[in-house]
């Protein structure tokens, strides 16, 4: 998954950071995110887990969840029609 997990940093550096743990040298970590699994990806807003996605995926799929999730905590911005009081 690093070079899918890499693509993807790259690709949306300017909406979302991304960052990997070790789960061999920060057990804490580990367990405080109810690591069970690798790879386990956590999506986080606000320092806020939002959502947790365990297994290999494709690029797709990956980015497809990291959507979902960020949908689920964004607000869109109102459209013009939205807006429009008269």
């Amino acid at each position: 998954m690093r070079p899918v997990v890499s693509q993807i940093a790259l690709e949306y550096r300017d909406i979302f950071g991304v960052a990997k743990l070790d789960v061999n040298l920060y057990p804490n970590k580990t367990a405080e995110y109810h690591i069970r699994a690798t790879p386990t990806f956590i999506l986080f807003y606000k320092g806020k887990t939002v959502t947790t996605m365990i297994g290999a995926m494709t690029i797709k799929s990956l980015v497809d969840r990291i959507h979902e999730g960020l949908m689920s905590v964004i607000q869109p911005p109102l459209t013009e029609e939205q807006t429009d009081t008269e």
